[in-house]
């Protein structure tokens, strides 16, 4: 429930943020980009649950072991600055 409401807060923010600039900015009150960051905030907050379940099914799909890239990422980083090359 706190990511629903943070990712609605964002999205939320980003559209009224695009609608206060344009006015500032002399232009139209009618900005493209706030109506579209309103309606992906309503997206988000309506259908939260097929967005959840979709990146559910992606993460059980996925064939790269993030935690095992992760930390040979960490070990040639931490290696590099040492001074040490890497094994071929």
């Amino acid at each position: 429930m706190i990511a629903r409401i943070f990712t609605t807060t964002i999205a939320t923010l980003l559209g009224v943020y695009a609608f206060w600039a344009n006015i500032l900015g002399a232009g139209h009150f009618l900005n493209p980009f706030g109506i579209m960051f309103l309606l992906l905030a309503g997206l988000i907050w309506f259908a939260w649950e097929p967005i959840r379940e979709g990146f559910r099914s992606a993460k059980n799909e996925s064939d790269i072991p993030i935690s095992r890239l992760g930390s040979t990422i960490v070990k040639g980083m931490l290696g590099i600055r040492r001074g040490e090359h890497p094994r071929r």
